[in-house]
C-alpha cells in the first residue's frame, strides 16, 4: 500500500506557487516600467528579461506577449470588486449597489501589492497605447465571473444564471468604456469615479431597476 505524502508537501507546493506569482508580478512591473519610459513599440522581451535578470525564455513561460505582461497586474482587482459589492448595505437596491461598488473601485487609485500610483499610470498607458486594448479587455473580463457570483448571491438566485452574468458583463463593459473616455478627455473633466458612476448607471439600471427579475 503506497504511503501518504508527507504533510510538508502542501506547504511546499503553496510556497512554490507564491514564488511563481511573485516572479510574474516582477516581470509585469518591469515590462510596464519599460513601456512607460520608452513606449510600447520599443520594448522587447529580451529587455524585460534583462531588467529582471532572467532569460527571455522565462518571460515567455509566464506571458505570451509583452502586452499580456504589462496588463496582468490589473487582474488583481477582480476579487476586490466582488468583495466591494458584497459589503454594500443589504437594503440598497441592486442597481445602486453595483454602481457604487464599481465606481468605488474606480475612485481607488491603489491596488494591494502594487506600487503607489501604478493604477493611474496604467490607465494613462492603456489610453495612449491602442495595442494594449485587447489585453485590457481580457483583464476587465477577468472580473466578470466573481462579480456575477456576487450579484447572484445578493439577488438570492443560483450562481450561473444568465441574468447575473449579463449584468456583470454590462457593468464591466461600461466601466471600461468610461475609463478610456476619461483618459482621452482633456481637462476640465469630471473625476474618474464620477465618469464611471455615470456609465455604469446607464448600463445596469435598465437591467436591474424596478421590474427587473433581479431587483
Amino acid at each position: 500500500m503506497p504511503s501518504a505524502p508527507p504533510a510538508a508537501a502542501a506547504p511546499r507546493v503553496r510556497r512554490r506557487e507564491l514564488q511563481k506569482e511573485q516572479t510574474r508580478l516582477v516581470l509585469a512591473l518591469a515590462a510596464f516600467d519599460l513601456a512607460t519610459e520608452h513606449g510600447l513599440a520599443n520594448v522587447r522581451i529580451p529587455q524585460i528579461a534583462a531588467a529582471v535578470g532572467v532569460s527571455p525564455r522565462t518571460v515567455n513561460n509566464y506571458f505570451p506577449s509583452k502586452e499580456a505582461a504589462i496588463v496582468w497586474p490589473a487582474t488583481l482587482r477582480a476579487v476586490g470588486l466582488a468583495d466591494s459589492l458584497a459589503g454594500r448595505p443589504a437594503e440598497e437596491p441592486l442597481a445602486d449597489a453595483i454602481v457604487a461598488a464599481v465606481a468605488g473601485q474606480a475612485g481607488n487609485s491603489e491596488i494591494a501589492g502594487l506600487p503607489p500610483g501604478w493604477l493611474e499610470e496604467f490607465r494613462a498607458l492603456v489610453a495612449a497605447e491602442p495595442a494594449l486594448h485587447g489585453e485590457y479587455l481580457k483583464a476587465a473580463a477577468a472580473a466578470e465571473p466573481a462579480l456575477a457570483d456576487a450579484i447572484a448571491r445578493r439577488a438570492g438566485i443560483p450562481a450561473g444564471q444568465l441574468e447575473s452574468q449579463v449584468l456583470a458583463a454590462a457593468a464591466i463593459a461600461a466601466e471600461r468604456a468610461a475609463v478610456l473616455h476619461w483618459a482621452r478627455t482633456m481637462a476640465p473633466r469630471s473625476s474618474l469615479a464620477d465618469t464611471v458612476r455615470t456609465a455604469v448607471a446607464m448600463a445596469v439600471r435598465c437591467l436591474a431597476g424596478p421590474g427587473s427579475t433581479l431587483a
